[in-house]
């Protein structure tokens, strides 16, 4: 990678310095290597950002609920959320809307398929990674997130407007097939279960993890049989700045996965919303190859007569 060559390019430069400069009597310290992200582009920071206004061919996407949306927004800000891009007539509730709903969405909301879009929202970047892993299952790569979201920008003195923009509508498609690997549906996961070459990640809250509560909406308590818990809000500064962390404390946060990035890996949380985030720092951050977000999630798991699952202890309903 480029990052790799440019720090062997500068070792070089250092050696052949000292080697020029014999009198010097104190070793130079070493310069230490910093890993980058395994995709630096999947990221834009609120200073980059702030750089590309008046570029016609960058959307920003505020994906909040229309009250956020309407208190203040990056300018220029096209608002979308969660119900927008679910099918409603799905018996449960959060799945991903089909590819022609999400073509005449972004078309009636005047975004082209040539548009890179930066994607953000106020909860840390967990509901607007659920629009980013839409969009890279359909095929629309051009899609960056904003590092700390709102928290971050308003941090850094982001502009902020209240003015709601409309572009004109615009015939949007889908180019390819897209990743439809990053999606993993029950029965295919279930087929799983009984084998060992692979990683089942629940990334919820532990009392979620470990059944002692449960969300609104599920009809059980508990976790997938065989899975390992890594809560989602661990790869970012969750209270902090919102940003993902660095490569070596995400190393740190996900030892418990292999090496080996070809290994395949399943993310599952409530709805599909937090692991579809996990699946983002996984992939983009890290370089994981093979991470397919269980789309229903434990919504659709538990529902499933005769799902097998795990549970540690007694269970509190949680709204």
């Amino acid at each position: 990678m480029y990052w790799r060559s440019s720090y062997i390019i500068l070792a070089l430069f250092l050696i052949t310095c000292k080697e020029k400069e014999p009198q010097a009597t104190v070793e130079a310290p070493a310069v230490e290597s910093v890993d980058a992200y395994f995709n630096p582009e999947a990221l834009v920071e609120p200073a980059e950002l702030m750089a590309m206004a008046g570029n016609a061919q960058i959307k920003i996407i505020d994906f909040r609920e229309q009250e956020a949306y309407e208190k203040g927004h990056i300018p220029g800000a096209i608002r979308l959320w969660r119900s927008d891009i679910e099918d409603a007539s799905q018996p449960v509730r959060g799945m991903i809307a089909p590819r022609e709903k999400m073509e005449s969405l972004f078309s009636n909301r005047g975004i082209d398929s040539a548009d890179t879009l930066i994607l953000y929202d106020d909860q840390a970047g967990v509901n607007a990674a659920r629009l980013w892993w839409v969009l890279q299952v359909y095929g629309h790569e051009n899609v960056r997130m904003l590092n700390g979201g709102l928290k971050n920008w308003e941090a850094l003195k982001g502009p902020f407007s209240e003015e709601e923009i409309h572009y004109p509508q615009t015939n949007f498609h889908f180019k390819g097939d897209g990743a439809p690997s990053l999606r993993i549906e029950r029965d295919s996961l279930l087929s799983l279960l009984d084998e060992t070459d692979w990683t089942l990640v629940d990334v919820r809250t532990p009392d979620e993890y470990s059944g002692k509560r449960i969300k609104a909406g599920a009809q059980a308590a508990g976790r997938i049989p065989g899975s390992i818990h890594v809560d989602w809000a661990d790869g970012i500064r969750f209270h902090g700045d919102h940003t993902f962390r660095t490569v070596k404390e995400l190393k740190r946060i996900y030892k418990r996965l292999p090496e080996d990035k070809n290994s395949p890996i399943v993310t599952y949380c409530h709805s599909g919303v937090r692991s579809a985030h996990t699946t983002f720092v996984l992939t983009q951050l890290l370089g994981y190859q093979q991470v397919h977000n269980y789309d229903g999630s434990w919504l659709e798991w538990s529902s499933f007569e005769g799902a097998p699952l795990e549970i540690d202890s007694l269970t509190t309903i949680m709204q």
